[in-house]
């Protein structure tokens, strides 16, 4: 049977998703129930996929479904207070390589999923969140609650986090956590940028 230009849908609450076809690769990123992922390639029971973001990666038939119902995420009103409390949301998370969900995030893992319920969609890594065109370059001395810093080093982009006032930052490092940016000395030397989204309402 056909597969290759195919969509699977996801049956489970979180599948996990490698860099190859094996439990023993690198975990990459996540994918969320009820999310379509076109097949692109298979090696028997692994699909290699596309998800909405553009990112590919493997994913074994175990965490697949069919004739699985579609189950859409309702996105809220694009505004500052709901973006931080959405990621506040999310405090104290454990920090997983290639996670995007409440049972672990990466640091653009994080951003991802946060601006995804607001209706705002991101590349999956942060070297390619920094280039979309719902960003707009600021000073640091115009930075506001809602604002993306990104991290670099020399300029190889390696973080980002949410600017929330008072000189904190909410990001996944070690778990979901606020802290004061200057009082992370490493990080503060490598802010690189800072962004404005286009359109979202000041609350």
């Amino acid at each position: 049977m056909k597969s290759i230009g195919e969509y699977k849908k996801v049956g489970i609450r979180v599948a996990s998703l490698y860099k190859e076809p094996s439990f023993k690769s690198e975990l990459v990123t996540q994918a969320l129930l009820s999310e379509e992922l076109l097949v692109i390639d298979k090696n028997n029971d692994w699909y290699k996929v596309r998800q909405w973001d553009s990112y590919e990666s493997w994913i074994h038939s175990f965490y697949l479904a069919s004739n699985q119902k579609n189950i859409h995420d309702k996105s809220i009103e694009c505004n500052t207070y709901n973006l931080l409390e959405t990621a506040k949301s999310f405090l104290n998370v454990p920090y997983l390589w290639g996670g995007k969900s409440r049972l672990g995030f990466d640091c653009s893992g994080f951003i991802q999923t946060v601006y995804k319920k607001l209706g705002v969609f991101f590349p999956r890594d942060a070297s390619e969140q920094i280039k979309s065109k719902n960003l707009f370059k600021i000073k640091y001395s115009n930075i506001k609650p809602g604002n993306l810093l990104f991290f670099a080093n020399g300029k190889v982009i390696n973080h980002v986090a949410i600017y929330i006032g008072d000189g904190k930052i909410i990001h996944a490092s070690g778990k979901v956590k606020i802290e004061k940016l200057e009082d992370n000395i490493k990080l503060f030397n490598n802010l690189y940028k800072i962004f404005s989204i286009r359109d979202m309402a000041q609350d």
